[in-house]
């Protein structure tokens, strides 16, 4: 499995690749907790990423810079 993410000042946004495709999980850096229960399932690396960014800026409610995936 291979696992990318970014961190912002209280998100961190995962994309974890299974055989399935790729998953797009969001975590509260502040409450220690998972925001949305629901894994985003994309079909490629690039897709996952660029729906994660849009789930953390739906979320949090304001753009996010460029993100440097890890």
């Amino acid at each position: 499995m291979r696992a990318y993410y970014s961190t912002h000042k209280s998100i961190r946004l995962f994309v974890l690749g299974v055989p399935e495709g790729w998953l797009v999980l969001l975590y509260d850096l502040r409450n220690q907790q998972w925001i949305d229960n629901t894994a985003f399932m994309q079909s490629t690396l690039g897709e996952a990423k660029i729906v994660a960014k849009q789930k953390a800026e739906a979320v949090i409610g304001k753009n996010l810079p460029d993100c440097t995936w890890h």
